[in-house]
């Protein structure tokens, strides 16, 4: 005689099982963007992690040298064998576990803008990647510009925008917390308005590719309509109307932005003007050492600074950047040579380290 089980087992069916399939993938849709955003803390936090040791790495000069790094030297080599074009990235080599890069600098007499992998019988101290100088939520890893090296931090230029190749005088560069050549040093007594209320550096994004076409708000450069050289306010307001993205093109003869760690050529390399708010575009001319370089970052809704005391902070791109009479200037009020408060608001008074305000003030 045989028994037969009083349940019988059977399959799903397609319904059923195309209803499992709908609540898994609703489930990864819900939690693929925790993970991505969980990525991106990480990433921050390691970005965060960098500023501060580049802030620690400043005042560990100063504490052995007695000043803050130079944006560059004014000619020729000075007494450690440094050429003008070579920027306050490779001073800092010592302080940030990189004693080996600078030995080979003092010795190799490399130019930072050779592209070869070696030179004059030396590895080239300029090319790949340095962790330290290099945020993570970088899109790229890799510099455009040849074997140089690519930075996603730049230092203070305050809220002038002269361009460095034509700030060849000891005194023009005299907002922010960087100055040319040797001769003038910027010292922690020469932040008049505060350590806490003056910025060091900013994160602004390496530019990802040469080709126009693919150019983004972050890594491209706007192309204006007159020079930068001297920036009035009207050409700031013509920079500010591309933040939405319309007419980028990349610069002659192409961004670089960020790909050069060593070069101080043009501010598009190493340093940052402290007039837009941040994730504006960079704006230029004809060529990039006549641009004016704007903060940025891949971070949501902002970037990190790093303050001449060493502390770091996330900073908004909804942040102030307009003096209380900045609609009444003429339009062409230059953005060069001005004392007192900063045109710009909050985020140019954060940029500068003698204009007279504090946050406080604000």
């Amino acid at each position: 005689m045989t028994y037969f089980s009083r349940y019988t087992r059977r399959g799903f069916t397609l319904v059923e099982l195309l209803v499992v399939i709908a609540i898994i993938g609703i489930l990864i849709g819900l939690l693929l963007p925790a993970v991505q955003a969980a990525r991106e803390a990480a990433r921050r936090m390691q970005c965060t992690n960098n500023l501060k040791q580049l802030g620690l790495a400043v005042h560990n000069m100063h504490d052995v040298e007695g000043h803050f790094p130079s944006l560059a030297y004014q000619k020729g080599y000075d007494t450690k064998g440094f050429s003008w074009r070579i920027s306050w990235a490779p001073m800092l080599f010592p302080y940030v576990e990189q004693t080996a890069r600078y030995q080979i600098v003092l010795d190799s007499k490399i130019e930072p803008y050779v592209t070869t992998a070696t030179a004059n019988g030396y590895d080239n101290p300029y090319a790949g990647i340095i962790t330290p100088f290099l945020c993570p939520s970088e899109v790229v890893n890799q510099p455009i510009d040849g074997s140089l090296c690519p930075l996603s931090y730049r230092i203070n230029l305050g809220d002038e925008t002269y361009n460095n190749t034509a700030s060849y005088t000891k005194s023009i560069l005299n907002r922010g917390v960087t100055s040319r050549g040797d001769e003038v040093t910027i010292t922690m007594a020469s932040i008049i308005d505060g350590t806490s209320n003056t910025g060091m550096f900013a994160e602004s994004t390496i530019a990802t590719a040469m080709d126009q076409k693919i150019m983004t708000l972050r890594g491209g450069i706007a192309q204006t309509t007159a020079d930068v050289y001297r920036m009035p306010i009207s050409l700031v307001e013509e920079c500010r109307g591309y933040r939405d993205g319309a007419n980028l093109k990349t610069a002659y003869p192409n961004s670089r932005r960020g790909a050069r760690l060593g070069d101080a050529y043009g501010t598009v390399f190493t340093g940052v003007h402290w007039v837009l708010p941040p994730n504006s575009p960079t704006c230029s001319y004809n060529h990039y050492e006549f641009t004016f370089n704007a903060a940025s970052s891949y971070h949501s809704g902002g970037c990190n600074i790093v303050m001449c005391d060493g502390s770091v902070r996330f900073v908004s791109d909804t942040i102030d950047c307009k003096r209380s009479d900045y609609n009444s200037l003429p339009t062409s009020t230059l953005t060069v040579g001005n004392s007192g408060a900063s045109y710009f608001g909050v985020w140019g008074a954060l940029g500068t380290r003698n204009g007279g305000e504090t946050l406080n003030s604000l």
